[in-house]
């Protein structure tokens, strides 16, 4: 399986749905969520800006035309004002080149596959609140109830943060800093979902490898007197936590940003290795996050891993099909040109339908801050050269899907 991972504005309905149409994604995972800000009783703001998982039959509705019209997912401000100056047929045409790349209404794959919504939280009882809260307001709990297959339900795990490498990652309590500085409390949290949730919704750990011996020594935890954990003895809490799925991010937190090194394909085969024994199940599913640049990496990680998928962020924003075109590696400069051309405007027809929510964009233009980022990945080695545009499309007086569309059809002619 092929998977993005979850990406702070970028893993937004339409994005996801673009590389589960067009890309072979076999799973999906929203952006992060903070379970301390979702569960107050004043984040109804907050709750709506970040969770677009919604019921069955919504999403399905606004691509086949039958809700008449993106409104009734349009929660936000700021995803209506990127809808303005698009008329009904310029919908109408979105949804009919969308669905003609589908094959059909009923001739293609499944429309809106069940997502992994992630979480980040230190306390396990917020945690837990949250996550009832998500599949709540997603309509999960209902379609339980219902009776929907497991591969119908609208969310279909939730996710814990353990990855985070960014320092407000340590302030907020979550991500690798928590993993790594109180790992006791990331095992609580993840025993109390997978103790709490239903059988049917999976219980997942996004992590990174643990910080070596060196770190330790050369004073890089701070204040941590306790030597790290091995990789063995992490991959192992983790699955008496009750995990039904691991991704391990084969880097340690302080391979990042500027320190960024080859990803520790070798660490993930342990960590695999350890899972599948330590639980007694030769198929406990591990996922493998980093060193995939280019489709023909897939297999090669899978091989030297032994894991049972990959997950591809910086890669994947550029080319959406990715797992499906073997990256693009023998195009022609100006087939690449077509390609990423494409890419925008399909993108563009999703978010014409399902505009995306702001998430932590700002409440204003957060909607079409989302899709402006979008297009810059897919086209930024083109707007480094077409300057007017790139000055065009940076510019927080264009805000919406139709003023993009206007700059992605220049590109296009020049």
């Amino acid at each position: 399986s092929a998977a993005p991972p979850p990406m702070v504005a970028q893993s937004a309905l339409p994005y996801r749905l673009l590389c589960e149409h067009l890309g072979g994604v076999g799973l999906s995972y929203t952006q992060m969520i903070h379970a301390a800000n979702f569960v107050v009783g004043n984040g109804e703001t907050f709750r709506t800006n970040h969770l677009d998982v919604y019921p069955a039959g919504a999403v399905e509705g606004v691509l086949e035309g039958r809700a008449g019209g993106p409104s009734s997912l349009v929660v936000a401000e700021s995803q209506a004002r990127a809808l303005g100056g698009l008329s009904g047929d310029d919908l109408e045409a979105s949804r009919r080149r969308i669905l003609a790349g589908l094959g059909g209404a009923d001739g293609g794959p499944q429309l809106v596959k069940p997502t992994v919504v992630q979480i980040a939280g230190s306390d396990a009882s917020v945690a837990l609140e949250a996550a009832r809260m998500i599949l709540d307001l997603s309509g999960t709990s209902a379609a339980l109830r219902d009776g929907t297959p497991r591969d119908r339900l609208p969310v279909c795990a939730i996710d814990l943060n353990l990855g985070c490498p960014q320092r407000i990652a340590r302030s907020g309590r979550y991500g690798s800093f928590l993993h790594d500085e109180d790992p006791d409390a990331a095992y609580s949290v993840l025993s109390a979902l997978r103790g709490d949730l239903p059988g049917e919704i999976g219980v997942t750990a996004k992590i990174r490898l643990p910080p070596t011996p060196g770190d330790h020594a050369s004073g890089r935890l701070g204040n941590i007197a306790a030597l790290p954990q091995s990789v063995d003895e992490r991959v192992r809490r983790l699955v008496d936590s009750g995990v039904d799925l691991i991704t391990v991010h084969g880097r340690t937190r302080f391979e990042n940003k500027n320190t960024v090194g080859p990803a520790d394909w070798d660490a993930v085969r342990r960590c695999a290795a350890v899972a599948r024994e330590h639980s007694g199940y030769p198929d406990f599913p591990v996922v493998s996050n980093g060193g995939i640049e280019f489709g023909r990496d897939v297999a090669r990680c899978l091989e030297e891993t032994g894991a049972d998928g990959v997950m591809v962020s910086e890669a994947i924003l550029e080319d959406p099909t990715l797992f499906v075109d073997g990256g693009g590696t023998e195009l022609t400069p100006r087939r690449l040109l077509d390609r990423q051309l494409r890419h925008a405007s399909s993108y563009l027809d999703y978010a014409t339908l399902l505009p995306p929510l702001p998430g932590s964009l700002g409440s204003k233009g957060g909607s079409f801050n989302v899709v402006r980022s979008h297009l810059f990945k897919f086209l930024h080695r083109y707007l480094e050269e077409e300057t007017d545009l790139r000055t065009r499309l940076g510019d927080h007086g264009v805000t919406t899907i139709a003023e993009a569309r206007g700059i992605v059809s220049d590109l296009r002619g020049r």
